[in-house]
């Protein structure tokens, strides 16, 4: 079942409606690591009822939007059409982020579908900064939560340094090892770090996707990037991870990356 996921207000002056909504409201509210200006907004706590979203120059749209998402916009595209809709635009990509379009029902209200294939995720960890920096760095410290549940990392390489390589290995129950490799783009001690992401084999050598028998139309190269903001001796963790070729292999990434998330809240919970 497709729901409204999202909500776009449009601002002559971004930022002013950044300070707006923040002083008023308690969001936050943090730039997009995309191609063109966009600021995500959370709205809420993760436990909280409600839907997230964002704030967006007027130049792409004067209208407060409503966005829903959907597994697959071909499909929905078909579907709205089929009972009695229209849809208003051509398929549009959104780089990093996915596929949107505009869409009229039958009583003449206007809404996007949006086909997500960026993954966002948001975590707050009981834990001073401090550690957990050090728990996506230390290569000894990330063998103990890296990889979804049930899964274990024996091996962990880390170059921490701009233009450095990981090597990571993740080993399921049943033995078999799926190996990543990424360089450094980007590093901001305690609060950033910016690399890309890519299937290797045990040497370290890029792979497509393919060799692991995943599905889709998978680039070489993805992109993760991590924030890090200290919160009353907390930690509050954003991860964006783009690239993904649909919504289907994005969201097998989003529940390994919790799963992943799980246990790294476990292990910190532990080092208290």
């Amino acid at each position: 079942m497709a729901k409204i996921i999202h909500f776009e207000i449009p601002a002559d002056n971004p930022e002013r409606a950044i300070e707006f909504y923040q002083k008023v409201f308690g969001w936050k509210i943090e730039k997009w690591e995309g191609e063109f200006d966009y600021w995500l907004v959370e709205a809420g706590e993760e436990d909280e009822p409600g839907i997230n979203g964002a704030i967006k120059p007027k130049e792409f749209g004067s209208t407060i939007t409503d966005v829903i998402g959907v597994d697959s916009y071909d499909e929905f595209a078909r579907k709205i059409e089929a009972e009695g809709g229209k849809m208003l635009t051509e398929k549009m990509t959104i780089p990093d982020m996915g596929y949107t379009g505009s869409f009229q029902d039958t009583e003449g209200n206007v809404m996007e579908i949006i086909e997500t294939t960026m993954l966002f995720i948001t975590r707050t960890f009981d834990a001073p900064l401090e550690k957990v920096w050090k728990a996506f760095t230390d290569p000894e410290t990330v063998k103990k939560w890296w990889g979804p549940k049930d899964f274990t990392a024996p091996v962990v390489k880390i170059d921490f340094r701009v233009g450095g390589s990981s090597l990571y290995c993740m080993r399921s129950p049943e033995g078999g090892d799926i190996w990543s490799t990424g360089v450094y783009k980007e590093i901001v001690p305690m609060e950033r770090i910016v690399s890309t992401d890519s299937f290797a084999d045990e040497e370290g050598n890029v792979v497509p996707a393919s060799q692991y028998g995943m599905d889709g139309d998978w680039p070489l190269e993805l992109i993760v990037s991590v924030t890090f903001h200290e919160e009353n001796g907390k930690t509050r963790f954003t991860l964006q991870h783009t690239s993904f070729p649909d919504h289907e292999n994005m969201s097998m990434a989003e529940a390994g990356w919790n799963e992943s998330l799980d246990k790294l809240a476990n292990f910190l919970e532990k080092m208290k």
